[in-house]
Formats: structure tokens, C-alpha cells, sequence
């Protein structure tokens, strides 16, 4: 997934449960920072492409933050946040960063998913051909398609509410 299809697709799904009843009873749409849901739908990306791809050696653009130890750690302190100041945003960066991992279909890459469980490592890449594998997967219809969904959501996203 690329950035439209992460972030329009995250923010179409929290605007449907922000709007489902048993959510407004509790007042939670009121404390639900969009801003916030667009940030978690980008985070393990703005994290792990750089770290991955040019500061480490690995030429692989998923790893720390597209594992599930790092998702369990950021609800972990989003609940602790919750909990001690009553303050949502920890809770929806954790929420998009799910989401995330969802459409990124992670749990196909158990090495990266499941990290550290089956060794310290993480798959290696190839940097030096990143530019053309990404245009080439861009013309595939699983890429493309959820693309010009989120596109369509997020130039549609203002009215969803």
C-alpha cells in the first residue's frame, strides 16, 4: 500500500466507527482527532523507510514499527494515557497504526510481524531497485485499486461526517 490508499482508507474506517452508536454514547467521536488517525495511518512508514532503507543497510522499508511488538507497545501506552490524563490521541495514532498493518497485509511476512520470535534480524532488501519495483507494483490492480479508493475517500472525506 502507498500513501493515499493508507491514509483514505484509515480515515473512511474511523469516521464509520466514530459514527457507530455505542461509540457516541461514550462521547469518543468528540475526542477523536482526525489528524491524528492520518498520522497513525502513516507511521510505520515514516519510521521504518528511512531507518530501513537509508540509515541501516537493509534496503527493507518494513521493520520496527510494521511489527506486532511495536503496535502492542504503542496501545500499551495509548491505554496508559487514556488511563492517567484521559487524553484519546495515544489510542488513535495506536488505532491507525493498525490499520496499517492491515492493509499492508503484515501478517504474510511472519520474520517482520512477528518480530523478534523468529531471531534479531529482518529480511534484506535490495535499495538499488526500489524506484522501479515501485512503479512496477503501482500498475497492480491490488495496489492500484485500494490507491484510488483512499484517493477517493480522502477528496470525499470532508463530507463523510
Amino acid at each position: 500500500m502507498l500513501l493515499f490508499a493508507h491514509t483514505g482508507i484509515t480515515l473512511g474506517t474511523a469516521k464509520i466507527m466514530a459514527g457507530a452508536a455505542g461509540w457516541r454514547e461514550k462521547g469518543l467521536p468528540a475526542q477523536l482527532d482526525y489528524r491524528l488517525v492520518l498520522i497513525g495511518s502513516m507511521l510505520p512508514d515514516l519510521i521504518d523507510k528511512p531507518l530501513g532503507g537509508v540509515i541501516l543497510p537493509l534496503g527493507n522499508g518494513r521493520i520496527y514499527s510494521h511489527t506486532l511488538l511495536f503496535l502492542l507497545v504503542m496501545l500499551g501506552l495509548g491505554l496508559i494515557i487514556w488511563f492517567w490524563i484521559g487524553k484519546t490521541w495515544g489510542l488513535v495514532l495506536a488505532g491507525g497504526t493498525a490499520l496499517h498493518h492491515i492493509l499492508d497485509l503484515m501478517w504474510q511476512d511472519p520474520q517482520t510481524f512477528l518480530w523478534p520470535l523468529f531471531g534479531w534480524g529482518f529480511p534484506m532488501g535490495d535499495s538499488g531497485v526500489w524506484l522501479s519495483m515501485w512503479l512496477t507494483n503501482l500498475l497492480k490492480p491490488q495496489v492500484l485499486i485500494p490507491e484510488l479508493i483512499g484517493l477517493l475517500i480522502l477528496a470525499y472525506g470532508v463530507r463523510l461526517e
